[in-house]
């Protein structure tokens, strides 16, 4: 009985630390960035970007990525997910996680500096085996933009920013918005 049990919890926590992020095959479409500015950590710039570049490295580098995304009215009663794809042309390395936090600036086109960090939203984590950042459930329990009802008619502030020693996340960005199943590369909100 003992054995049962032990086996049956172990399946268990398999399972959940397998599980995708997202159902991503069933995505209606992406909301890109419409905004996104690159935080370095060290000088409190912003500076426009068309690449996620969130870095800790040696040498006391180290910036983070800012973004704003405007979520249309249309997508009033639909689901919303973080969706954040690489592909093999980007650079990926150290800890490959990112934490996702919302911020409280106005307007990220006039930001110059600062950040305005509010609460952390999620952890993800590369998964080079699909090329999307899977959400890390154990490293930050109960992730508020894995599914959330679309604010529709509002815009998302957030900040990538990096994790541990060593993390480099840099990700080109695409900036149309898809209909359809096929994410785009970069920081999206996939909505069903």
């Amino acid at each position: 009985m003992q054995y049962t049990t032990a086996a049956l919890c172990l399946i268990s926590a398999t399972l959940s630390l397998a599980a995708p992020t997202t159902k991503r095959d069933t995505f209606s479409g992406f909301i890109v960035p419409s905004v996104l500015k690159i935080h370095d950590i060290n000088s409190n710039a912003n500076v426009a970007s068309l690449h996620t570049a969130t870095v800790r490295a040696a040498n006391n580098v180290e910036t983070s990525t800012l973004y704003q995304i405007p979520i249309p009215a249309s997508l009033a009663g639909k689901t919303c997910a973080l969706v954040i794809q690489a592909t093999a042309g980007d650079q990926v390395q150290g800890t490959q996680e990112l934490d996702i936090f919302n911020n409280l600036f106005a307007d990220l086109n006039n930001l110059p500096s600062g950040n305005q960090r509010n609460q952390q939203l999620a952890r993800v984590k590369f998964n080079s085996g699909t090329g999307f950042y899977d959400f890390d459930t154990v490293g930050f329990a109960n992730p508020k933009i894995q599914s959330f009802p679309c604010p529709a008619g509002a815009t998302l502030k957030w900040e990538s920013v990096a994790v541990g020693t060593f993390d480099v996340n840099v990700i080109s960005q695409d900036f149309a918005n898809v209909v359809g199943a096929e994410a785009p590369n970069g920081l999206s909100v996939g909505y069903f």
